[in-house]
């Protein structure tokens, strides 16, 4: 039974807490938050101790430490968990700089732990089978593109704060760049433009993506949207073939022309499942006892932390191609 400590006690803390205790692998038995009674409340409703800090919590005995804080606290903490040889879960993003994410990668190695990433979407339905879709040998995906309109910069207030969240990239568009790769392969160069639209921070970004054998793709994104559904919209182009998704919670699929298309639906799925998060805990928790490597692991999450700086620098350029 693996013990598992949880530093941060907000929605993805109790999150992680319910899905570590649910899945049988691990148990939490300590907490901690910089709010003193959400660590309190989250620890008894686990059996718990509740710290008053980080570090009081990594010396407490754990096997693995769960980082739910915001992003910008990712991979200190994270660093701190595998330097006191724990194995870490950490949210995404992985960092919020490359220099932070090379060291953090290297902590990992140099420790001999394992570092797994909140990359929950490779482990929704939807996407997964986009993924077994498009990975046919007659699909031969060719091109993606990725709408992502958020509409949450307002709402919580720190939504803009950079030394908080890192930046627009940092928080959700950094799963669709890391979509665009789990669905087509590597990237190999990005050309990016960004504006501030309604922020004082760059608040929109479209970014054009290029893989190997002239396959390319674009991804859209903003946070001055309103949620008008479909605000997360994923489609690949293959030889007449398309595959498109709509939020987490539906894909549709033209097997070719002349053909019926196809649907899948998992709009009813209890959220857990449909976003993936249980899928993941199960997956993370089966590479640890096998040693084997998994869909999440640190090399996956530098690797997004890669993309976002190659964006973050083609942006600056006015658009110039970045090798990734």
């Amino acid at each position: 039974m693996i013990k598992i400590g949880i530093i941060g006690a907000g929605n993805m803390g109790r999150l992680h807490a319910s899905l570590a205790a649910r899945g049988g692998a691990g148990k939490v038995v300590a907490v901690c938050d910089q709010d003193a009674s959400r660590a309190i409340a989250l620890a008894a409703e686990h059996g718990a101790a509740a710290f008053g800090s980080a570090d009081e919590l990594l010396g407490s005995g754990l096997d693995m430490a769960f980082v739910a804080v915001p992003n910008t606290q990712h991979a200190p903490l994270a660093r701190k968990a595998l330097e006191r040889g724990l194995h870490v879960f950490v949210e995404k993003p992985f960092a919020t700089s490359e220099a932070d994410a090379e060291a953090l990668l290297e902590a990992a190695r140099q420790g001999g732990r394992r570092l797994f990433v909140g990359l929950n979407r490779r482990f929704a339905p939807v996407y997964a089978e986009a993924r077994r879709l498009a990975a046919a040998p007659e699909f031969k995906a060719r091109n993606i593109n990725i709408i992502q309109n958020d509409g949450d910069m307002r709402n919580p207030p720190w939504a803009t704060d950079i030394g908080l969240t890192g930046g627009f990239l940092y928080d959700t568009t950094v799963h669709f760049l890391d979509m665009a790769e789990f669905l087509m392969g590597p990237i190999a160069e990005i050309s990016a433009v960004s504006s501030k639209a309604f922020y004082p921070i760059e608040d929109g970004f479209a970014i054009l993506l290029q893989f190997s054998g002239g396959r390319f793709g674009v991804v859209s994104s903003c946070g001055y949207a309103s949620w008008m559904s479909p605000f997360e919209r994923v489609q690949v182009v293959g030889d007449h073939r398309t595959l498109v998704t709509e939020e987490l919670d539906g894909l549709r699929w033209s097997p070719g022309l002349g053909t019926v298309i196809e649907a899948r639906e998992y709009a009813k799925l209890p959220y857990e499942e449909k976003w993936g998060y249980a899928q993941m805990h199960a997956h993370m928790f089966a590479a640890l006892a096998s040693g084997k490597a998994a869909l999440n692991d640190a090399e996956v999450g530098a690797r997004t932390i890669r993309l976002i700086a190659a964006c973050e620098r083609s942006a600056a350029s006015g658009g110039a191609a970045v090798a990734v």
